[in-house]
């Protein structure tokens, strides 16, 4: 009974991640120096977030089975920093140290894969077991082989320290993978990757204050095109001219705007309550797990370089942000069953140190 209570509620949290979902999310890459520059938009009624740096070496494992009966269990190989609305390994973006970055968007076309042999993630779990796993997007399509991913109503878009990107949807129960010759423009927003390409490809004119998914898609795919600058400054600040572009016309709610510099380990981002950027320096994160997780609210108040304001993980924090992401979307759930899936998955245990 308890096992099915845990199940119920964790279903229950990957609907947190779409409920009242405004269909504005867009994320694209363009290529600087030979690495991608990634951006990212949170369009969302739902405001929260929290930040983790997330540890290498620690065996993680999903709630429910497969058809033989088989869990999915992991040990994570890469430490990796994740922005989540809902909890703790439940991610919604993020990029780990070896520059493999991902984010999703609703896609009402979404149809999950079937039951069968292969163990079942959640979308945010999924999410986080491809950063602990992958360094490239080649290892992102091998976990279709290993788990099966479900409750997912997104599509991804998923790029490498190499430059190669791609898209990566779930049609008619199966995955779909845009990339390289099949991906004419790195982009991606809240309607089937094809459509939106085929619209990119049309010659014209795009209308400037649209917020179709096609026409975000076409106008992040002609900035990115332009871009001419030369320093990393020029082309984080013009990821963010692109993220700026393609928000909603009432900005607050986009709730959050990021930029991922895989060449350089180091991600920059920007919130509706603080529009001030602020950077997180991969590489001063000891990701071992035998130290502490760390944590860090999006919305924080700082500027500039925040690596060192993350504190130690907290249980009372993030049961906190957990317990009040479930009452706003699913407030059937009875707080007290919530504690215990937090615990199991605290509980996860370090075996690499």
């Amino acid at each position: 009974m308890r096992k099915m209570i845990q199940t119920a509620v964790l279903t229950g949290l990957v609907l947190v991640l779409v409920t009242n979902q405004s269909f504005t999310c867009t994320s694209f890459a363009f290529i600087h120096k030979g690495y991608p520059i990634f951006g990212t938009n949170y369009d969302n009624n739902f405001a929260p977030g929290l930040i983790y740096v997330n540890k290498k070496g620690v065996q993680k494992s999903g709630w429910e089975q497969g058809t033989t009966g088989e869990t999915a269990v992991w040990t994570s190989e890469y430490g990796s920093v994740t922005f989540t609305c809902v909890g703790y390994q439940l991610a919604w973006a993020g990029m780990n140290e070896a520059g493999l970055v991902l984010s999703t968007m609703a896609l009402g076309e979404t149809q999950s894969p079937a039951p069968d042999k292969r163990p079942p993630l959640a979308s945010p779990l999924w999410m986080q077991y491809a950063l602990d796993t992958c360094g490239t997007i080649e290892e992102v399509f091998d976990i279709d082989k290993q788990v099966r991913i479900q409750d997912t109503v997104d599509h991804y878009l998923v790029c490498d320290r190499t430059g190669n990107c791609a898209a990566i949807e779930f049609l008619d129960g199966k995955m779909v993978v845009h990339t390289q010759d099949t991906m004419p423009v790195n982009a991606l927003a809240n309607a089937p990757y094809s459509s939106c390409a085929e619209y990119w490809k049309r010659k014209g004119p795009l209308p400037k204050s649209s917020y179709d998914s096609r026409h975000r898609v076409g106008r992040a795919g002609r900035m990115m095109a332009s871009f001419a600058g030369k320093s990393n400054k020029d082309a984080v600040d013009f990821a963010f001219k692109i993220l700026s572009d393609v928000s909603p016309s009432n900005r607050e709610t986009t709730r959050w705007s990021i930029v991922f510099d895989t060449g350089n380990n180091k991600i920059y981002y920007r919130s509706y309550a603080n529009q001030k950027i602020r950077r997180i320096d991969l590489n001063r994160f000891d990701f071992s797990c035998g130290t502490p997780v760390k944590m860090l609210p999006v919305h924080n108040g700082f500027s500039g370089d925040v690596t060192d304001k993350f504190k130690d993980y907290s249980h009372e924090r993030s049961l906190a942000f957990l317990v009040n992401a479930v009452k706003y979307h699913r407030p059937d759930f009875p707080e007290e069953q919530i504690a215990p899936l937090l615990q199991k998955i605290e509980s996860f245990p370090c075996v690499k140190k």
